[in-house]
């Protein structure tokens, strides 16, 4: 629950309409967008009903697209407001993935790269041993993508190797020798005019990355 929202509401009312639809199977009205402002306004009326104050009443409208669309828009609005494990992301793009989407759909549903949507996808096919690994941060969705190709067996073996590889170490010295464990290269360090011109091409987190990149060496040469 979030008492920041709910504290907002008691004092100004909720200002946003919530959308809402009848369940064909129940003949109940479900919240389609807008459940965390549901919960916060109940939330803010026990504090008014304590204090002897009017309760708040929630605004909203009905939800005239597909069921399809509706869950779309429940997960759009939960997924780019508040964050969630890995697995717990994975199983919700399975359920949209599900109602006939693509990667590229997902990608701009979850507010991500296409890219993110596979690796993500991926963590389904992993082991309980890696899934485990995942959700305590001891490896990276990154990891798991790759030990996901692999049996069972040789997965649960991988994965001993990796958390014991990042151990006793954190940060970049962490990311190498994970990847080291993993079987990969370290990349080879590219001059400032290569990334400039990478730069160049580039967008959106990749973008993002490079920029990062020139402004840590820019603080390490002192300027």
């Amino acid at each position: 629950m979030n008492a920041d929202l709910a504290r907002n509401i008691d004092f100004q009312g909720v200002l946003q309409p919530i959308s809402v639809m009848k369940n064909t199977e129940t003949g109940e009205t479900e919240v389609a967008v807008g459940r965390q402002r549901v919960k916060a306004a109940r939330l803010a009326n026990e504090w008014r009903r304590a204090r002897g104050e009017p309760l708040l009443q929630v605004p909203g409208q009905v939800h005239r697209g597909e069921r399809r669309t509706a869950l779309t828009a429940i997960i759009s609005e939960n997924e780019l407001r508040e964050a969630d494990t890995p697995l717990g992301r994975a199983e919700k793009m399975r359920r949209v993935m599900a109602f006939g989407y693509s990667e590229a759909e997902l990608a701009t549903i979850f507010g991500c790269s296409a890219a993110t949507v596979r690796a993500t996808l991926a963590l389904l096919e992993c082991c309980a041993d890696v899934r485990k690994a995942i959700e305590s941060a001891r490896i990276n969705v990154t990891h798991a993508r790759h030990l996901s190709k692999l049996p069972p067996a040789q997965q649960r073996e991988k994965v001993r190797e990796l958390v014991a590889a990042g151990a006793n170490v954190a940060g970049h010295a962490r990311a190498r020798a994970q990847r080291e464990a993993l079987g990969e290269r370290t990349p080879k360090m590219r001059s400032r005019k290569e990334i400039l011109k990478e730069l160049g091409a580039s967008s959106g987190e990749r973008a993002e990355a490079l920029r990062w990149v020139l402004q840590t060496a820019k603080q390490e040469d002192g300027g």
